[in-house]
């Protein structure tokens, strides 16, 4: 037999149980399990309790701050010395490259990168390794000269080369290669090294007091600067030990220096070549006729 619930007792139900659970929320409304779990943990944690700060002495200071205090004059010594900025190139590159890092660093995006920061150390080295070259204004020049002045200048370039000769001396790049090669640097190698350089300053300053015909002085610039170059190259590689960055950067130009002064020889030898009918047996000129490039080949 069926039984058919009548539509009113369903509705009935329905509202009653719509009302049970409104109230249930409403009783319920604004309540928080998080703050109760969180009031629960504090009252927990045991309370927090001030420490005690004593003043022994009665002064007003605490205890802890008169350890830092003191009654005896405070006096700073004067410096032993007063600071010397560094005149080596190494030195001045090391200030140098540091502020500009530095200086680059705090400026952030707007600043130089690390390349170009050396990029600008390696341009301050090869500005400050530059040679001085010597020119017109520095030398006597004959505009007018005779065959007897031709002469007497090759004889005085070829006596200037056979007086400045060091004999018995190995290469300067041998020498300091020996002197740099333990712990400590070889003092009386790099004497030595020393003595090379003072000859071809010696002959630069011998060429520099020589008045030379016209047609000469071209090659007799270029016989100066290279005598100059190689006196600065060889004088700064002896002084590694104090300018390391100034030895290196001379000696990677020996090598082009030394070619220099090959070339400014064979170019004095085809200068004078044309007048070697004024040449005698006994003259020094006859030197320059090693330095001929069919001689060298």
């Amino acid at each position: 037999m069926e039984r058919n619930l009548h539509p009113r007792i369903i509705g009935a139900c329905l509202i009653g149980f719509a009302l049970v659970a409104g109230a249930y929320t409403l009783s319920t409304f604004g309540q928080s399990d998080f703050e109760n779990q969180t009031a629960s943990v504090a009252t927990a944690n045991a309370p927090r309790v001030a420490i005690e700060v004593t003043d022994a002495n009665d002064n007003g200071i605490e205890d802890w701050r008169d350890e830092f205090i003191t009654t005896q004059p405070i006096v700073v010594q004067a410096a032993s010395s007063t600071y010397i900025p560094p005149t080596t190139l190494t030195g001045q590159l090391g200030i140098d490259f540091i502020e500009d890092y530095i200086r680059s660093k705090s400026s952030g995006p707007f600043g130089r990168d690390q390349e170009e920061v050396v990029d600008n150390a390696v341009d301050i080295l090869t500005a400050q390794s530059a040679y001085t070259i010597f020119d017109t204004p520095d030398i006597t020049i004959l505009t007018n000269w005779e065959d007897a002045d031709i002469l007497n200048y090759a004889n005085t370039a070829a006596l200037s080369i056979t007086n400045n000769d060091v004999r018995g001396i190995e290469s300067e790049i041998n020498i300091l290669e020996r002197a740099l090669r333990g712990a400590d640097i070889d003092e009386a190698a790099l004497v030595q090294v020393r003595e090379i350089a003072a000859v071809y300053g010696n002959m630069r300053d011998d060429m520099l007091s020589v008045p030379v015909p016209a047609l000469l002085a071209k090659q007799h610039l270029d016989l100066i600067n290279t005598y100059h170059a190689l006196n600065e190259g060889i004088a700064s590689m002896a002084a590694a030990g104090d300018d390391p960055a100034l030895a290196l950067i001379r000696l990677r130009r020996y090598q082009d220096d030394a070619t220099g002064l090959q070339l400014a020889l064979e170019n004095m030898y085809l200068a004078l070549e044309p007048y070697a009918s004024l040449v005698g047996p006994d003259d020094p000129a006859l030197l320059f006729a090693i330095f001929s490039p069919e001689f060298n080949s």
